[in-house]
C-alpha cells in the first residue's frame, strides 16, 4: 500500500509546518516544535513515517520563462488558474521546496494549494472563520476520522493536503497547470 502524507509547509523556524497522514484509518496530525529547522526535521519524519508520496501546499517550480520557454517570470499558468501567490514572491520557501524535493528524490512529491481547493471544492464560508464550523463542512463532502482535533490553520491545510492526495490516488483529482512548468493537484 502506498504511504501519502499532506504537508502545510512554512517558515524555517516558525513551527508552523505540519505534516498529515493516516495510520489505522485514522489522521494523525504532526508539527514541528518552534526554533526547529524545519527542513531536517521534515526529512526525518518523511523517512519515519516511510512516505511515498508527499502533498505539498509549496511552489515545486518556476516560470518557464527562467528556461528560455516563455515570457512571465512572476506566475506559472497554475498560480494564474489558482489566484496563487507567485513562487518568486514566496522566494526561499519555493526554494526550500524545491531543494526538498531534489533531497528526497526517493519520493514522489505533488503540489497541491488547500485554500484553492476549499474554495473550489467545500465551499465552506468558515475557512479560516471558524474551524469547528469548517471540519463540518469538509467532513461532508471528504469524510475522516482524525486521531485529535487541530489546534490550528495549519493542521487544517495539512488535512486538506492530505484529503487532496487521497482524492488524487483514487484518481478523482484535477490537475491545474502546465505540465512543463508546473500542476497543482485539486
Amino acid at each position: 500500500m502506498v504511504k501519502i502524507v499532506g504537508i502545510d509547509y512554512g517558515a524555517q523556524t516558525s513551527g508552523n509546518t505540519v505534516i498529515a497522514h493516516k495510520e489505522e484509518h485514522r489522521v494523525h496530525l504532526i508539527q514541528i516544535p518552534q526554533k526547529k529547522h524545519t527542513d531536517t526535521w521534515l526529512q526525518a519524519q518523511l523517512l519515519d513515517l516511510k512516505s511515498d508520496v508527499v502533498y505539498l501546499d509549496a511552489p515545486l517550480s518556476l516560470p518557464l520563462a527562467f528556461s528560455g520557454l516563455g515570457d512571465n517570470f512572476h506566475y506559472r499558468k497554475c498560480d494564474q488558474l489558482t489566484k496563487a501567490m507567485s513562487p518568486l514572491f514566496l522566494g526561499g520557501l519555493t526554494a526550500r521546496a524545491m531543494q526538498l524535493k531534489h533531497d528526497l528524490s526517493s519520493l514522489i512529491f505533488h503540489e497541491v494549494y488547500p485554500a484553492f481547493f476549499q474554495s473550489e471544492r467545500i465551499g465552506s464560508l468558515h475557512y479560516k472563520n471558524n474551524m469547528d464550523l469548517f471540519l463540518d463542512d469538509l467532513h461532508e463532502t471528504h469524510p475522516f476520522q482524525l486521531q485529535h482535533s487541530p489546534d490550528n490553520w495549519h493542521q487544517v491545510d495539512a488535512l486538506i493536503a492530505l484529503l487532496i492526495g487521497q482524492r488524487h490516488q483514487q484518481k478523482k483529482h484535477r490537475e491545474v497547470g502546465n505540465p512543463q512548468e508546473g500542476i497543482i493537484i485539486i
